[in-house]
């Protein structure tokens, strides 16, 4: 796939926020990294830069947030973008619990690439970019 260029982060806690772009940089600082708050937030970012530079290669995200959770926005995101777009972004799901039955759901929605859990980590940012760009 490539050098990744733009990532998106869907999460509603700042503080992961804040340590996810700063692992992002240390990765390499030429990635463009955009940040919303919801999955809502996430479908609007998508539908408003469909043919920009802004699309992201790579999206960050989380299950549970409100207004649109990360469940809900993969359900919109399978229904509302064609498949040359959705085969373009590599979406990472994350959890906040190691629960076997909430990796296998995330594993089994037609969208989901990976999963992690968080806190995700320099070392784990890493992996992610190596196992799906390089």
């Amino acid at each position: 796939m490539g050098k990744p260029r733009s990532v998106l982060l869907v999460d509603d806690d700042n503080t992961t926020n804040f340590l996810n772009t700063f692992f992002v940089k240390q990765v390499d600082s030429s990635i463009e990294i955009n940040v919303v708050g919801n999955g809502q937030e996430a479908i609007d970012f998508l539908t408003s830069n469909g043919k920009a530079d802004l699309m992201p290669c790579l999206l960050i995200l989380d299950t549970n947030m409100p207004v649109m959770n990360g469940w809900e926005f993969l359900e919109a995101f399978e229904e509302k973008f064609d498949s040359t777009l959705k085969k373009n972004i590599v979406i990472v799901m994350l959890t906040s619990l190691d629960i076997d039955h909430a990796v296998q759901r995330a594993m089994d929605m037609p969208n989901v690439s990976d999963t992690a859990q968080k806190p995700l980590s320099d070392l784990q940012f890493r992996a992610l970019i190596k196992k799906h760009f390089y």
